[in-house]
């Protein structure tokens, strides 16, 4: 390990003994409750099983561009495309990219996801194995490439990370899985760094086992006249907080993320979004849905930032959440922070129940109950999916809900 590293390891391991688990006290932890959760008990575990296939993944059936398995602490497959290779992308686990390109991990590394947040600090500590894209400057990546992060060991602790990197001019498609495998804790942090003019396609789906923990750090910063297209997936974990951040850094530069939940039994699921924007020319635009059964919980917290000189901003956040059950429950907390006078910004949430007409002139026509609301479900989630422009990667998002919502 590269002496950098290994101080800036040291440091975040300092940093963390110093910072505690985050209570209700907290604003941003006010309705996710870890008391009694003892993040200690969790122990990496180094996998027998170095096999190459993961039960459970639902995206990229067809080709690949290349594929990276981290199975517990372990990267356990890392395949690239030769003519991808060619082309001059690296793809390769984060801990061997630090050996390989130690300049050009040294500059990233730790630049986008900064600051005392317990979870990253850890994670900065503990991470191994990881996942490291670079893309050229200029070069097109035709084929999505993709990574999958499976808990194998009951019990274990998953420190997990991803570095991308897309250089001037660039386009690559990335698709991040965490499947189901077993219950354990999973602490992971995603730095997207996307250069003037590039193009990222950035698809990330937790389907976890609903009894292991799952919390994330993913942040982007997108340079002038660059886009980022984000598309999230949450189906999984028993209880867990996923942040995701962009700024617009440069002057033109835009993010469309679009999200979907689907909370059952008793998870906990905690979303919690920011758009900062920090330079003029810039949009943003969040449309997330959700849809809750059982005794499903989840929490939404959006926040839209526009700083003093970002003007002709132009900024939307939309939730929307579908409650299937008594007992089940959301909370739903649009924000908006602007200090720029010259901005277009709007958002909005709101909480339902299943349209008792439309129900009532569905079961009138001959459908059963559980048939007729099965199909509200899916005109729910319909406009979502038209978001994701790449017709593979929304098929295979739709058929994943279609199988979550049974």
């Amino acid at each position: 390990m590269s002496a950098w590293l290994t101080e800036a390891r040291r440091t975040a391991a300092e940093q963390s003994s110093t910072i505690a688990v985050p209570t209700i006290a907290s604003e941003h932890w006010r309705y996710t409750n870890l008391r009694g959760i003892d993040f200690a008990a969790f122990a990496p575990a180094t996998p027998a099983d170095r096999s190459a296939e993961v039960e459970g993944a639902i995206l990229l059936t067809g080709a690949e561009g290349g594929r990276i398995v981290q199975r517990d602490s372990t990267v356990v497959v890392a395949t690239l495309d030769p003519a991808v290779a060619a082309a001059g992308v690296t793809y390769c686990s984060l801990e061997e990219a630090a050996v390989t390109h130690p300049a050009l991990v040294e500059a990233h590394l730790g630049s986008i996801v900064t600051g005392a947040e317990r979870f990253a600090v850890e994670n900065a500590a503990l991470w191994t194995g990881g996942v490291f894209l670079h893309v050229p400057r200029g070069v097109r990546v035709e084929q999505p490439l993709h990574a999958a992060f499976e808990i194998a060991t009951a019990g274990a602790a998953q420190h997990w990370r991803a570095l991308v990197v897309l250089e001037e001019g660039a386009e690559a498609t990335f698709v991040e899985e965490h499947v189901t495998g077993v219950a354990g804790y999973a602490n992971g942090v995603v730095e997207l760094v996307v250069a003037p003019a590039a193009r990222l396609h950035y698809v990330t789906v937790q389907n976890r086992s609903t009894e292991a923990l799952h919390f994330a750090t993913h942040r982007a910063e997108i340079g002038r006249d660059a886009n980022l297209e984000w598309v999230s997936v949450a189906l999984g974990g028993k209880t867990g907080k996923t942040r995701l951040e962009s700024r617009m850094a440069g002057t033109g530069s835009s993010v469309r993320l679009t999200g979907t939940a689907v909370v059952d039994g008793t998870q906990h699921v905690d979303l919690d979004t920011t758009q900062e924007h920090d330079a003029p020319h810039a949009t943003s635009d969040l449309f997330f849905k959700g849809v809750l059964r059982d005794r499903g919980r989840s929490v939404w917290r959006g926040v839209i930032r526009v700083a003093k000189d970002a003007q002709k901003t132009d900024a939307y956040q939309q939730n929307r959440s579908l409650i299937l059950s008594e007992k089940a429950h959301a909370d739903s907390i649009p924000g908006l922070e602007i200090e720029a006078n010259d901005v277009r910004c709007t958002h909005g949430a709101t909480i339902s129940r299943v349209d008792q007409e439309l129900l009532h002139y569905l079961r009138s026509r001959g459908l059963d109950r559980d048939t007729a609301e099965h199909l509200i479900v899916q005109g729910f989630f319909a406009d979502v999916l038209e978001r994701i422009s790449d017709e593979r990667l929304r098929e295979a998002v739709g058929a994943a809900l279609q199988t979550r919502l049974g």
